[in-house]
């Protein structure tokens, strides 16, 4: 699927650049309620884009908290990379919002599916 966005500027629709993918997953990251977490794989099936550019633009985000970043984790519930201090910093801001991580995993009970959300 190419996504398309309308260029204000140009005034003409044109196709999705990088920049425009990022800040469509910056919003939709911030649809994650506290206490909750999603999959890398949930995002990229909503835009329809590989999970990999996911956790690309969340690798740049240079406004961690305001753009959650550390509730997007693998779609098994394991923590992945967090580029704001690692796996430990990653974790206890998900146990300061309520999360329980036993060892490097959280349980299934506290993903959203955004995807219900968002339809």
């Amino acid at each position: 699927m190419t996504l398309i966005v309308w260029d204000v500027e140009k005034n003409v629709v044109r196709k999705a650049r990088r920049e425009d993918l990022y800040e469509a997953i910056y919003m939709i990251t911030q649809l994650i309620p506290l206490g909750r977490v999603t999959s890398y794989k949930n995002i990229s099936e909503i835009l329809g884009v590989n999970p990999r550019l996911i956790g690309q633009a969340l690798k740049n985000n240079d406004k961690p908290i305001i753009i959650p970043c550390h509730r997007v984790i693998a779609s098994n519930g394991y923590l992945k990379n967090y580029s704001r201090g690692g796996i430990v910093v990653k974790k206890k801001l998900l146990v300061l919002e309520g999360v329980i991580v036993k060892g490097e995993k959280v349980s299934r009970k506290y993903f959203i599916d955004l995807k219900k959300i968002l339809s």
